[in-house]
């Protein structure tokens, strides 16, 4: 009887050795999954289609693992959008076939990764089945942004991968960035006309999402240069002032 009890008891003790070992596997596949998603960080988070620019960080302690860049100084992100309950497709998309319409992914010495910067909302996209190229129509719901890494000659790429892993989450694209004001801009000739004098604050995109201008509060009495913009180019110009805010498109 004492053999049999012995046996028994070191049963138990295996079993439990068993369950505190699946119990620490458990915590570390957790703390892998954790490790490999934080790779990728999205700022801010949580983030959704109506904040603006977003940053997009790659490679966070050098871990390189869902996507090895093999010393490429740049990378790109090409992205789409999911706007139904088919999770299959993005109803918008970058073009495949033009790169520059990507966005950059430039390493940053100082972060020790690769950093990126869009503005989702305000960026133009080819639209299925179509293939035309439009802005995303105001109260478009999006359920999720997907973005893949890729290098300059599309030869290597990561996976799909998933905004909402990473803290996006669905909403409206909300009608306060285009919403009516008491002012109106019109572009002419490398210049924007103001029908009213006011201090206005200006945001101007590229079609890659980089802020190529970013006024703050100035007064504009009838209209203002931008000629430095580079030609036959489209942009999108975010303009606020005390009376509202619009959203212009224009090319130069």
């Amino acid at each position: 009887m004492m053999s049999r009890f012995v046996s028994i008891n070191t049963l138990l003790l295996s079993l439990t050795k068993i369950l505190k070992m699946k119990k620490i596997l458990f915590i570390l596949l957790f703390v892998t999954g954790w490790c490999s998603s934080s790779q990728i960080i999205i700022t801010p988070n949580p983030v959704d289609i109506n904040y603006g620019i977003v940053t997009v960080t790659y490679g966070s302690n050098n871990d390189y693992s869902l996507f090895d860049p093999m010393g490429n100084p740049s990378l790109l992100l090409y992205t789409g959008l999911q706007t139904d309950a088919d999770v299959a497709t993005w109803d918008y998309h970058d073009d495949f076939n033009d790169t520059s319409t990507y966005i950059p992914f430039n390493y940053d010495g100082a972060a020790n990764a690769y950093v990126a910067q869009i503005d989702v909302a305000g960026r133009m996209y080819q639209e299925e089945p179509s293939l035309n190229n439009v802005t995303l129509p105001a109260n478009t719901v999006v359920y999720d942004w997907y973005f893949i890494i890729i290098t300059p000659d599309l030869t290597r790429q990561s996976a799909d991968l998933k905004g909402s892993d990473f803290g996006w989450q669905a909403a409206i694209l909300s009608n306060d960035s285009f919403k009516e004001s008491n002012f109106t801009v019109k572009s002419v000739k490398n210049q924007l006309y103001f029908d009213s004098a006011d201090f206005y604050s200006i945001k101007t995109y590229n079609l890659q999402g980089q802020l190529v201008q970013d006024i703050n509060r100035k007064y504009v009495g009838g209209w203002l240069d931008m000629s430095f913009l580079k030609k036959d180019q489209l942009y999108i110009s975010k303009i606020t002032s005390s009376s509202g805010s619009i959203v212009l498109k224009h090319i130069h």
